[in-house]
């Protein structure tokens, strides 16, 4: 198929990526399609990441480095927003990589429907190099509710994105968020325009050990992950407006409801059930699921809202022994 041949800017924050990086900027040298810039934000970096980035540009003439003080990805991924030239997008992260036919394939989709958003599948990569091949519908069209329900999810990192549908309805990455800002990115992005898929797994995420989704989960990283899905809810109630409003709202509330039940669950195998008490208190928590609907959850976060329900110290007690000492040993041995 002849394509005409657009710019296309793969944005990619970096810091202390010196162990990785040059493994993406070669899925990215390997492209089939060539016309594309690398705009690299190296955000503060205290290794030699900077070191092996400016060698690797002085052999390459379509690199843009911009240095700044560390101040997290999304104000790093913003900034490569503002620094590019192209048509249209892509934001990948330093320890990802593309397959060689990532930019040709989903420009070819761009092309023949005319799409502000195209994405694809994806494969998880473990630490250890094992891959996963994430389950994907590759629905298109209007995908906020299969996008909400992760219903075949895809990876923001697996899309083609028009640069003019982010400038003019203003979509940016929340500065200061250091945990899911890519979701309500997303969710603003699909609120605004169709998507189209290709049907094949294009992009590899790499899990590793280190990372923020893969390390200890701390009561603030647990907090911050809620709070994020909130600012989708408290989105999606403003500025959603179509016909299946109501439907999209529960979808968004039950995004929070689950992670809260993950949050309190870890806190009863944690025994801080004081903390449990005072936020199922808080948070009027038990009355919303009376808008959400018992359908909305699946079985096994159904089983853990009836544990947190009794609101009872001595029930709590006795899941956190089966969770220590039946379960745990059950994985151990």
């Amino acid at each position: 198929m002849n394509i005409h041949t657009p710019l296309i800017s793969i944005i990619i924050p970096v810091y202390n990526s010196s162990s990785f990086i040059l493994n993406t900027l070669a899925s990215l040298h390997a492209q089939s399609y060539k016309n594309f810039e690398i705009i690299i934000i190296n955000d503060g970096s205290t290794d030699n990441s900077i070191d092996i980035i400016k060698k690797y540009q002085s052999k390459n003439n379509n690199i843009i480095l911009y240095n700044q003080e560390n101040k997290g990805v999304s104000v790093a991924r913003n900034k490569g927003i503002e620094l590019s030239n192209g048509e249209f997008l892509t934001f990948l992260d330093s320890d990802d990589t593309y397959s060689p036919v990532f930019l040709e394939k989903m420009l070819c989709k761009q092309f023949e429907e005319n799409a502000d958003l195209v994405y694809c599948g994806y494969n998880r990569i473990s630490s250890s190099g094992r891959v996963t091949i994430v389950p994907c519908l590759f629905k298109e069209g209007s995908i906020l509710d299969s996008y909400l329900q992760r219903n075949g999810y895809f990876h923001f990192s697996g899309m083609l994105i028009r640069k003019t549908i982010l400038i003019d309805n203003y979509i940016y990455f929340e500065e200061g968020r250091v945990i899911s800002e890519d979701l309500l990115f997303t969710v603003k992005l699909l609120n605004k325009s169709d998507c189209y898929c290709v049907k094949e797994h294009l992009f590899n995420y790499v899990q590793r050990s280190d990372s923020v989704m893969s390390s200890y989960w701390s009561e603030n990283k647990w907090l911050a992950d809620i709070e994020g899905r909130k600012k989708i809810l408290s989105y999606l109630i403003v500025k959603y407006h179509k016909k299946d409003k109501e439907e999209i709202l529960k979808l968004a509330s039950t995004c929070v409801f689950q992670r809260e039940i993950s949050y309190l669950i870890d806190c009863l195998k944690k025994m801080h059930y004081e903390k449990v008490k005072c936020y199922l208190k808080k948070n009027d928590f038990h009355t919303r699921i009376e808008f959400i609907g018992d359908s909305m959850l699946n079985n096994k976060d159904w089983k853990k809202y009836k544990i947190l329900k009794k609101d009872n110290k001595l029930i709590w007690f006795f899941y956190t022994l089966y969770y220590r000492f039946f379960r745990l040993n059950i994985k151990i041995f």
